[in-house]
């Protein structure tokens, strides 16, 4: 076995992203450890190796790095200073995850390295009344700088709706750390391109992939990979992606958010230096995944190809929003017989409005017949109270 296959690969997190990491690697025998305050977490069923601990708890990540080779993380919400003082590599590095949890940190980011993004504001509470007056736009977008994801800590608001809020004392306005107020941009389209950098600095990028809101619950509904748009600006969205990544010159894995306007105009919104959601679909559809391109690159092992070997679709399943607790699916087997359709659950307990139970991705010949599948899927799978 290759002395590198015998790294131990330490992870910050416990979730469904930890959890597709390590799967990716396990016929390679590769050994993990977890840092997780859930012992009951999404990884614990693939890994009796869990150390029990908060994010923030500076022992726990100390006692991970004693017991690990390198370290990555599946969340940015992590002791950022612990991490910077020890003697353990982290991929991505710490300097990267500093600048990614404050969405504020992250504008000036792209600004200072000429990195095409929507005009903003920074904000704290006192102060939040003016800045929105500074725009001549009425709707406007609200992100906490720190402590949001998956759509949480961001609001689309009007400046009518934003002062009742404000009249009204809105707890979803509370923020210690400020507020970023970011233009509209309407009718965009919303592009994601994951962007790899292995340890001696070589680059790949996957195609990009379309992503489509569920307008309640702020979170992607579904993805299509390869996005709708034309040669041109696929390779302008490339290019971008990557030299947004490559300016905060750390090796990784980087999911880059992108605007495309209704004239062409490519902006980045937010990049999260991990495994994204809008990668899940590399799993099936091309030959090297996201997690397993993670893995090379923890291991110092040469970047997988990226290409596509198939259009494809990634729905999320979430929880209904009527149901609290424990649940079982109802309609597997009508979904398991359905063509190139494959099923991806992270074994949560129990259900929430809107929790991320799992994903479905979908195979076909082109984007209608994605569709199409996602359609029956949708019919077919039921989410229940567990009887």
């Amino acid at each position: 076995m290759s002395d590198k296959l015998n790294t131990r690969i330490g992870i910050l997190g416990g979730g469904q992203l930890g959890k597709m990491l390590m799967e990716s690697f396990s016929p390679l025998n590769v050994e993990y450890r977890v840092l997780e305050k859930d012992i009951n977490c999404p990884a614990s069923l693939v890994t009796n190796n869990i150390i029990q601990g908060s994010l923030y708890d500076s022992h726990g990540i100390r006692s991970l790095a004693e017991n690990s080779d390198v370290l990555t993380f599946e969340i940015e919400h992590v002791d950022v200073a612990t991490l910077k003082q020890l003697d353990t590599p982290t991929i991505p590095y710490p300097a990267v995850l500093e600048i990614i949890q404050d969405k504020g940190l992250q504008k000036e980011f792209y600004n200072q390295n000429g990195i095409s993004t929507l005009e903003y504001q920074l904000s704290d509470k006192q102060n939040l009344n003016k800045a929105v007056d500074l725009w001549a736009d009425d709707r406007f977008v609200l992100k906490h700088r720190k402590g949001g994801y998956d759509g949480r800590g961001v609001q689309l608001l009007s400046k009518g709706e934003f002062k009742n809020l404000l009249n009204s004392s809105d707890e979803g306005l509370n923020s210690d750390s400020g507020y970023v107020l970011e233009r509209i941009l309407i009718d965009a389209k919303e592009i994601s391109v994951i962007v790899c950098i292995d340890q001696m600095g070589n680059v790949n990028s996957y195609r990009s992939s379309e992503m489509v809101f569920d307008p309640k619950a702020n979170l992607m509904d579904y993805l299509i990979c390869p996005s709708s748009l034309n040669v041109t600006l696929e390779r302008e969205c490339q290019a971008i992606a990557i030299n947004a990544v490559k300016a905060f010159n750390s090796p990784g894995i980087f999911a880059v958010e992108l605007f495309v306007s209704k004239e062409d105009e490519v902006y980045v919104n937010e990049i999260a230096p991990r495994p994204h959601n809008s990668g899940h679909h590399s799993i099936e559809s091309c030959y090297t995944s996201q997690y397993e391109q993670l893995n090379r690159i923890l291991l110092n092992l040469p970047l997988g190809s990226v290409n596509l070997i198939k259009p494809a679709l990634t729905a999320n399943i979430l929880g209904p929003e009527d149901l609290i607790g424990e649940y079982e699916l109802e309609g597997l087997d009508n979904v398991l017989a359905i063509e190139g359709v494959y099923l991806h659950m992270y074994g949560k307990k129990e259900s929430k409005p809107y929790r991320k139970l799992g994903h479905v991705n979908i195979l076909g010949n082109d984007t209608a017949s994605c569709i199409r599948k996602m359609t029956e899927f949708r019919e077919h799978l039921r989410i229940k109270a567990k009887d």
